[in-house]
C-alpha cells in the first residue's frame, strides 16, 4: 500500500548530521512536513538544523521509553533513522561502543517507534555490510561485513526482517552507498582529500602559473567506491519510505563509481591544482574492501526518482560549501 508523506508529522533520528540535515530540509521545504529532530550533537551540529524543525537532545542508547514517548507526544506517523557512528576506522578502536549505537540504539529507535504505532520507519543500513565485491552488488549478494561498523549494521539490518516477519513491525532498511556533498560531519574521503589540498600555503598557490601547481595528497589504498550526492539520496529516501515494502532490504548509490587516486586528481584539478597522490600504509584498513558500487535495480523497480547530480557538480557543490565554511570542516 502506497503511503504518502506530505503534511505529515514526521522525525529525523539523527537530523543534525550530514545526511539527517539534508533529509530535514527537503521534509520540510519540498514535503512541507512537520519535522522532529532527535540528535546528540556529538557530530550532528545544531547550527545545521533547519529553522521550522523542533529539536529534542536525545542519545539514541539511552531510553528507549524516552523515545517512545517524544513519537507519541509529537503525533509521529514516520520515522527516518539515519543516527549512527559512521566513520569506520573509530570501530577498529572502539568497537563496542560502535555496536551500541549503530546495533543496539538503531533497535531501540525501531522497537519504541513500533510500539509508539508509528506507520512506517526507515532504517539507513549500509553497503559496508557486503565486504568486497566484485562489479555492482545486489541485495542477494553475501552479507559478509570487514569491520565492526559493518558488522553491526548487518545486526539491525537483519533485525528489520526479523521483526518484520516476527511482530509486523512496518520498518524498511536501505543499504545506502557512499554520499557526497555540503554540510559533512567526518572526516571521509572526500573532505580529507579537499582538506590536504586547502592546507597548502596560500602564497604558494597564488604564486604558481594557473595548472601548474602541484599537491601532494596522502591517501591509503586505490579502492573503488560508488558515490551518490546526499541531496539525490534524501529525496530517493523518502520515496522508498512511502513505497517501499515491509522487511525488506534495497539498495542506495550512483551505480557509478571511482577509484580514490582517481578521485583525488578530479577533486584537484576542480579546486585548481595538480595532485600527486602518495600512498600512506597507516591509512589503509586492517580488512580492505577494494570495490563497491550499487546495483539498484530492486529500487528503481519501486521508486521512480533518479539521481539529477552526478559526481563533478556534487563535488563542485561540496568544494563550494568547504569554502563558504570558512575552509574547514566542522569535525
Amino acid at each position: 500500500m502506497k503511503r504518502s508523506i506530505k503534511n505529515t508529522n514526521v522525525c529525523v533520528v539523527g537530523g543534525a548530521g550530514f545526511l539527517g540535515s539534508h533529509l530535514v530540509n527537503y521534509l520540510i521545504e519540498e514535503r512541507k512536513c512537520n519535522v522532529l529532530v532527535l540528535d546528540n550533537l556529538i557530530t550532528g551540529q545544531k547550527r545545521l538544523i533547519h529553522p521550522k524543525a523542533i529539536f529534542e537532545h536525545v542519545d539514541i542508547t539511552d531510553s528507549e521509553e524516552h523515545l517512545g514517548k517524544l513519537f507519541r507526544h509529537h503525533k509521529i506517523k514516520y520515522v527516518f533513522n539515519y543516527a549512527a557512528e559512521p566513520y569506520i576506522p573509530l570501530s577498529f578502536v572502539r568497537p563496542i561502543y560502535v555496536f551500541n549505537i549503530n546495533a543496539f540504539g538503531a533497535f531501540k529507535v525501531i522497537n519504541a517507534a513500533w510500539e509508539a504505532g508509528v506507520e512506517a520507519i526507515l532504517q539507513v543500513s549500509s553497503a559496508e555490510i557486503y565486504g568486497d565485491a566484485k562489479g555492482k552488488v545486489n541485495e542477494d549478494a553475501p552479507v559478509h561485513p570487514h569491520s565492526t561498523y559493518g558488522a553491526a549494521k548487518a545486526a539491525i539490518d537483519s533485525m528489520v526482517q526479523v521483526r518484520w516477519k516476527e511482530a509486523k513491525t512496518p520498518v524498511i532498511a536501505m543499504r545506502q552507498f557512499n554520499c557526497v556533498g555540503e554540510r559533512e560531519t567526518h572526516p571521509y574521503i572526500i573532505p580529507e582529500i579537499i582538506k590536504q589540498i586547502s592546507e597548502v600555503p596560500a602564497h604558494i598557490v597564488k604564486g604558481s602559473k594557473k595548472g601548474n601547481m602541484k599537491v601532494q595528497v596522502k591517501l591509503g589504498s586505490n579502492s573503488f567506491r560508488d558515490f551518490q550526492y546526499a541531496g539525490d539520496a534524501v529525496a530517493m529516501a523518502v520515496e522508498l519510505l512511502e513505497k517501499g515494502k515491509f522487511g525488506e532490504v534495497y539498495n542506495m548509490g550512483s551505480e557509478e563509481g571511482v577509484k580514490m587516486y582517481d578521485l583525488a586528481v578530479q577533486i584537484g584539478k576542480l579546486m585548481g591544482v595538480n595532485v600527486e597522490v602518495i600512498e600512506d600504509k597507516s591509512r589503509i584498513r586492517p580488512w580492505e574492501i577494494w570495490h563497491l558500487q550499487s546495483d539498484n535495480t530492486k529500487l528503481y523497480k519501486t521508486i521512480s526518482y533518479r539521481p539529477k547530480v552526478k559526481l563533478e557538480e556534487a563535488l563542485k557543490k561540496t568544494i563550494e560549501w568547504f569554502r563558504q565554511n570558512g575552509s574547514k570542516w566542522d569535525f
